[in-house]
């Protein structure tokens, strides 16, 4: 069941901009402390994180890194999508093209990273409850992230130069499942007809999509 869900439940993570982190508080242990946060996706649809070692959620992290994010469809109440994502948050070491990807997705939340207490935290995915309806529920698995195809953050970079001057559009990014496009400082996500199976086909893709003038 799950990975029939996750397709789904991976693309509301890219359509989705803020979420709800939870982490174990340390000024009242046992008790969960809640954080509404901006994100961005990395390349497989692992919620990246800019955060203040400042910050309450931080510190409660840099104790213990187990935590669960909610993220659900804005558009919606109880009748949408959501997931829950239960993991470890962790750091993450400077990556170039990564951090790219952070910047094109969300310039204003890279730009924290100019001041010396701010860092990229990563989540990695233990398990995930995904409900989108009656009957359209289940658990993901987290090592479902590791192995489900994603285009690299190389192969981004390279089709991202290739049709920076093909398309009318502002890519911001690119996967095997659709493409973000920035319009008057918005982000808007559009998912391709089908799921592409590597960057070839992502190529051939775009390609009709820039005969069609998006």
């Amino acid at each position: 069941m799950s990975s029939v869900l996750f397709p789904d439940a991976r693309e509301l993570l890219r359509q989705t901009r803020h979420g709800t982190l939870a982490t174990q508080s340390t000024v009242l242990p046992g008790y969960p402390h809640a954080s509404f946060l901006p994100y961005v996706c990395d390349e497989a649809g692992r919620v990246l994180l800019v955060m203040s070692r400042l910050a309450e959620h931080t510190q409660n992290v840099l104790q213990d890194e187990k935590v669960s994010f909610l993220v659900h469809d804005a558009a919606a109440t109880l009748s949408g999508a959501r997931l829950t994502i239960l993991g470890d948050l962790l750091r993450v070491e400077s990556e170039p093209l990564l951090l790219a990807r952070l910047t094109r997705q969300n310039p204003t939340l890279a730009g924290y990273l100019q001041m010396s207490d701010f860092a990229v935290w990563r989540l990695w995915p233990r398990r995930a409850r995904y409900i989108a309806g009656f009957g359209k529920m289940g658990w993901l698995e987290g090592d479902e992230w590791e192995s489900a195809a994603c285009l690299s953050l190389a192969d981004e970079a390279q089709l991202l130069h290739e049709f920076a001057n093909e398309l009318p559009i502002q890519l911001a990014g690119i996967d095997l499942a659709g493409y973000d496009v920035r319009s008057d400082e918005q982000l808007k996500r559009h998912r391709f007809e089908q799921l592409c199976a590597d960057v070839e086909t992502v190529r051939a893709t775009l390609k009709q999509l820039s005969r069609k003038q998006i």
